[in-house]
């Protein structure tokens, strides 16, 4: 499961995974949330630990990858390891994680981010969406 293509979140894609399955095949008990589980967490796990000469990823232990996110997620209903997929499909929004640490660095800390510049990347994302749109515009009058 990957974010590459309809939407750009990991949370959304395993809604996404978890609803069209069952649409499409008109059948509610497909697609429930343990195998959504198993193909985002595990399933990518090995994936990664293949490409990676063996590196374990989506654990927490001595020699893995030390990729974490920190989610500041206040449940309504009480919380376990059994229930804990659909906790993620319909509770977790990506605006509730507050700290990433990738490879054991730091990248974000109480929602700012370490080390990127936020305002200038925004402003030069905005330059070039105006010069986009502008050969979008120019392309359309062509026709």
């Amino acid at each position: 499961m990957g974010n590459d293509g309809f939407l750009n979140t990991m949370w959304q894609e395993w809604k996404t995974a978890y609803l069209l399955h069952k649409s499409a095949h008109r059948d509610p008990q497909r697609m429930g949330g343990y195998a959504v589980r198993k193909i985002a967490i595990e399933n990518n796990a090995a994936m990664i630990t293949s490409i990676f000469d063996g590196l374990p990823v989506g654990e927490i232990s001595e020699g893995a990858a030390a990729d974490l996110i920190f989610v500041d997620y206040s449940p309504f209903t009480p919380m376990s390891a059994d229930n804990l997929p659909w906790h993620i499909l319909f509770g977790f929004q990506e605006s509730m994680v507050t700290a990433t640490i990738v490879a054991g660095k730091p990248l974000m800390y109480r929602r700012e981010l370490l080390t990127l510049d936020e305002k200038e990347i925004m402003a030069n994302a905005l330059a070039i969406s105006k010069i986009t749109w502008e050969h979008f515009r120019m392309i359309a009058n062509e026709r």
